[in-house]
């Protein structure tokens, strides 16, 4: 009898659960077909529908942002395509589309570029989710352990060599690791999701103005009190904002 419960309770489990996905799938399909007619604020509707149940994937993200830049919504697009590339870094068109939204963000800033060994450092950094690199760093730490295993089985002077190598970039990767964890945890980035937020010195409406940004500026949150927002920008300025003129990238 508990046999048959323990069914029944999977069963009925399993009912709304299936459910939700054949929702989520015709919200995406209703999206889809939204946008190859060209009805953009329609597909735009349909696919933050299926955000408001939870669920997200970097290919939802790219499409939303195909919708919000098609319908001239600049501070979605970037907001969508920067919320793709933190799911998947290496997304190649979302990357492309991203530099297209932001040639239309009237705050464009830059710093001067790196050295190239940093360059390259972030570089690689940035090719994997931390997720991934955990998973790169524990395999190698297995072919380290594999390579002394088989050494001492049958000591290969070949396997003593890799061993070093293999070593060296389980280091290597140990600390990517840990940097891509770190950052990954300790920066909020959000966009302005306004037309024009003016930033003041403190959370309130009656402290002084101190300059304004515009949208679809990429910014970091430095800390929330109340119904504000701390942001910080690229060139170190910070200010705080009420907290919805700002979208938080996921």
């Amino acid at each position: 009898m508990s046999g048959l419960r323990f069914f029944l309770l999977l069963f009925f489990i399993g009912i709304p659960l299936f459910a939700v996905e054949e929702g989520i799938s015709q919200y995406y399909k209703n999206g889809m077909d939204a946008y190859k007619k060209g009805q953009y604020d329609l597909a735009i509707q349909e696919f933050e529908s299926i955000l408001s149940n939870n669920w997200d994937s970097p290919e939802l993200y790219y499409n939303l942002g195909n919708a919000f830049f098609r319908s001239g919504n600049t501070a979605g697009a970037v907001w969508a395509f920067e919320s793709c590339l933190n799911l998947s870094p290496t997304h190649s068109d979302a990357k492309y589309n991203l530099k297209l939204a932001n040639l239309k963000v009237i705050d464009r800033m830059g710093l001067p570029d790196p050295p190239l060994y940093l360059q390259w450092y972030l570089g690689l950094k940035e090719q994997f989710t931390p997720t991934t690199w955990i998973n790169i760093t524990l395999f190698i730490f297995f072919l380290f352990s594999l390579s002394v295993t088989v050494n001492r089985l049958f000591l290969f002077s070949l396997v003593q060599n890799l061993r070093g190598v293999i070593l060296t970039i389980f280091f290597i990767s140990l600390f990517l690791t840990f940097h891509s964890i770190w950052t990954d945890n300790s920066l909020n980035l959000g966009v302005i999701y306004s037309l024009k937020a003016e930033v003041r010195s403190e959370p309130n409406t009656f402290s002084t103005r101190l300059f304004e940004v515009h949208e679809g500026l990429k910014v970091s949150i430095n800390q929330l009190e109340n119904d504000w927002v701390e942001i910080e920008l690229l060139d170190g300025k910070t200010g705080w904002i009420t907290e919805n003129q700002i979208r938080l990238i996921r």
